[in-house]
């Protein structure tokens, strides 16, 4: 009889766990999460003792920083950062000694950052690994946020992680990988260059032709008139270039048939020889801008016109130039704001990644080396969110007031990439006040006074910040 009443207490007891509460993989999922933060802040915090052992104080501060932003009760990291702990609460301590800068010889500093660099291949292997487990309980169970967020962290300790990258929707490009927001505007932009008007063949005698003695294609649409040594077929590609780029730049100002209504002149040439013939024989350009202009292509906004020499460029060189002066004269044409360095660069860059993704027109000097680059190469667009995120989080970041008052000599190859980044902030997260930026520019406004007005800083370092943070959740 005892062992029957204990076999029905075991059968009752089994099932009251199973009509208990149901499993909830959201809960689940945060435990996971929340243990694998814990684990990667310890990480850092181990990082940060050796790095300090090696008198390599600011990487120890910033990888401090790191784990106390994953893990706030991580108190390594929190005595690391000069706070103490008063009733659970961790604030700064006066008698804390914080370092911030390296201490020793070049080498010892070089070699001690070699030896961290080996300590943190294993650390960060193992927070991928523990996050991989994470990310893949919550695509398992569909939490789409929770997956999401998961794989965004992953990719801050292997940026090419191959499951997170398809995860989150990239796709990968020339060999980098590409947002899936990005994708679409590229594909986007391509339609619009190979659906526009490809205009019509002219025939009579130009200007140009007359003083130089060239025989070059003409074609012309409503809104361009393009000559060069090129064929029909090459031609028309360059005027539905400029078109594409025409009807992009009306999308995103919303202007209207009419605007704008002005035909742009341009010469397209393929030699330096060339290039330096066209200076010196065509009235349109004289006196010091000519021979300054000897050194590259060349653009007025009176007249209306530019002129591209292919040099050593292939035929998407040419296909970009087209592009990117077509922004340059339709911007100046709209606005009538003989824009900054920066904003002029800037947006061009911004137009051309998207229909054609390049921005290889330099204007300003994108080295491979030196230049202000870094010892990166800046070549390709397709790696300037990367080249950005990287540039902030190892404090090579240069001011934003240092980039928007530089003329165009002092844009090098780290500045001209955040001059695209600006614009790129401005005009998908900001795109009211910059518009209302430009009409102040337009009422006559100084930069950084049209600056504070529109987007509601302080000023430039203001606004530095504010670019910033978003850089961090977008790129």
């Amino acid at each position: 009889m005892k062992n029957r009443i204990c076999f029905a207490a075991a059968v009752l007891a089994a099932a009251t766990d199973l009509a208990g509460d149901p499993p909830d993989p959201r809960a689940d999922w945060q435990k996971k999460w929340d243990t694998a933060v814990k684990n990667a802040a310890r990480e850092h915090a181990s990082l940060a003792k050796i790095a300090w052992s090696r008198k390599l104080f600011a990487i120890a501060f910033d990888e401090n920083t790191k784990a106390a932003a994953l893990d706030p009760a991580n108190a390594d990291a929190q005595k690391g950062l000069g706070k103490k702990n008063e009733a659970g609460v961790w604030v700064d301590d006066a008698k804390a000694t914080v370092k911030k800068k390296d201490e020793g010889k070049e080498s010892e500093i070089d070699a001690g950052k070699a030896a961290l660099d080996q300590k943190r291949q294993p650390a960060f292997e193992k927070i991928v690994k523990e996050l991989e487990g994470v990310g893949d309980f919550a695509a398992k169970n569909k939490l789409a946020d929770e997956e999401k967020k998961t794989w965004q962290l992953l990719l801050e300790y292997n940026a090419d992680h191959e499951k997170a990258r398809k995860a989150l929707g990239y796709e990968k490009q020339d060999g980098r990988w590409v947002p899936a927001e990005d994708v679409a505007k590229r594909n986007d932009g391509k339609k619009k260059i190979a659906g526009a008007d490809e205009g019509k063949a002219v025939e009579e005698a130009s200007d140009v032709e007359t003083k130089t003695g060239w025989k070059l294609s003409k074609r012309r649409s409503k809104n361009f008139f393009f000559q060069g040594p090129y064929s029909d077929a090459e031609m028309k590609e360059l005027i539905r270039c400029a078109e594409g780029a025409r009807t992009a730049f009306f999308e995103t100002f919303d202007l209207k048939e009419g605007d704008c209504d002005t035909v742009i002149d341009a010469v397209f040439v393929k030699t330096d020889t060339e290039h330096e013939k066209f200076i010196d024989l065509c009235a349109e350009i004289k006196g010091d801008k000519g021979s300054f202009m000897k050194t590259g292509g060349y653009h007025s906004y009176d007249p209306v016109f530019f002129e591209c020499a292919q040099g050593g460029g292939n035929w998407h060189y040419v296909q970009d130039v087209c592009a990117h002066s077509t922004i340059h004269e339709l911007f100046y044409l709209w606005s009538q704001v003989n824009a900054n360095a920066w904003l002029d660069e800037g947006l061009s860059y911004w137009f051309t990644n998207r229909l054609l993704k390049s921005a290889e027109t330099h204007c300003i000097e994108f080295a491979l080396s030196g230049g202000g680059a870094g010892g990166k190469s800046w070549d390709n667009v397709l790696d300037w969110k990367g080249l950005i995120k990287q540039m902030l989080q190892e404090n090579a970041n240069p001011d934003a007031g240092e980039v928007m008052e530089a003329n165009i000599n002092a844009l090098n190859a780290k500045k001209g990439c955040k001059a695209w980044s600006l614009v790129d902030y401005m005009l998908t997260a900001r795109k009211k006040e910059f518009m209302e930026f430009i009409k102040l520019l337009q009422g006559g406004a100084k930069q950084e006074d049209a600056v504070k007005q529109a987007f509601g800083v302080s000023g430039y370092k203001d606004l530095d910040e504010k670019w910033k943070e978003w850089v961090l959740k977008n790129y």
